[in-house]
């Protein structure tokens, strides 16, 4: 009896299609089109994220030649870092406002080794775009591609070097706490979550990249001035449309967020899945 395989760039697809569909259609590109997430994001990072960018980078093989590509750079999470130890750094990311921050970030620190291409790294035309080839290549949490085996053939494409792509390992905090609320607010809800690392190692591994594998905890904090600030916020979030449903929700959040002096503060766990391979040393196979 013939078997067949299961195609995991089409697992992948299905995922990201279903999860995109249950946010009324908004990919994770178009979520931080709005200005003032992509200005909270940057303070989490200024505040809190020292750590977790010190963490990231330890595990990322480094040199001061390298020329490096940041794909989903955001406010210059990793960009900003790579261009105080490499000689020079393309950030591509998708959102108008995280790339206003970014450019921001770099004026403000006279950083001039950092240019910055406002796509999709799906729309990103390599010859005309780009100025190939990349030292480095980094992804980091920046996966929200529908065709993740397309996305990775292009990155593998600008390669000289190192790829790293940094995901999600297993349900997220914030993953806990959707199912939760979607249950308390809307009753027997289906939550769809984005493919993870288990379906990304997958995809690579009959694409014939073999990378080599690390797990490790992360962890973020997002502040609000206030709990009102928190029920807002997660009421936009959740799409809450009546004051039964934001009465349980303030009473989910008053559990889960935490007074730490001036700000509350929700802290998100997770476990991140880097991958890495040398693109030097690999055959490229699945078409």
């Amino acid at each position: 009896m013939a078997t067949y395989p299961i195609e995991w760039s089409e697992v992948w697809i299905d995922q990201m299609k279903r999860h995109n569909e249950m946010n009324g259609g908004m990919d994770c590109a178009a979520y931080w089109d709005s200005e003032e997430e992509a200005r909270n994001y940057w303070r989490m990072i200024e505040r809190d994220g020292g750590e977790y960018v010190k963490v990231l980078l330890d595990k990322i093989t480094i040199k001061s030649t390298y020329r490096v590509l940041d794909i989903g750079a955001g406010p210059g999470t990793l960009a900003i870092p790579f261009s105080k130890v490499t000689a020079h750094v393309t950030a591509v990311e998708p959102s108008a406002s995280m790339a206003r921050v970014l450019q921001e970030n770099l004026e403000e620190r006279r950083i001039g080794n950092v240019d910055c291409i406002q796509k999709r790294w799906e729309e990103v035309d390599v010859e005309r775009d780009l100025k190939p080839p990349y030292d480095l290549v980094v992804a980091s949490f920046s996966l929200g591609m529908t065709d993740i085996k397309a996305a990775v053939q292009k990155m593998t494409k600008v390669s000289s070097g190192f790829v790293y792509l940094a995901w999600f390992a297993g349900d997220t905090s914030w993953d806990v706490q959707a199912r939760e609320v979607s249950a308390l607010l809307f009753g027997d809800v289906e939550y769809h979550p984005m493919p993870k690392s288990d379906v990304l190692f997958n995809v690579l591994y009959q694409m014939g990249v073999y990378p080599n594998i690390r797990v490790f905890p992360l962890k973020m904090c997002h502040r609000f001035p206030s709990l009102d600030d928190a029920l807002n916020y997660f009421g936009g979030q959740y799409r809450v449309e009546t004051d039964d449903q934001m009465a349980k929700l303030s009473g989910y959040l008053s559990q889960v967020v935490e007074e730490d002096g001036e700000s509350w503060v929700l802290t998100y766990d997770f476990l991140n899945m880097m991958v890495w391979w040398n693109n030097n040393h690999r055959e490229t196979q699945g078409g």
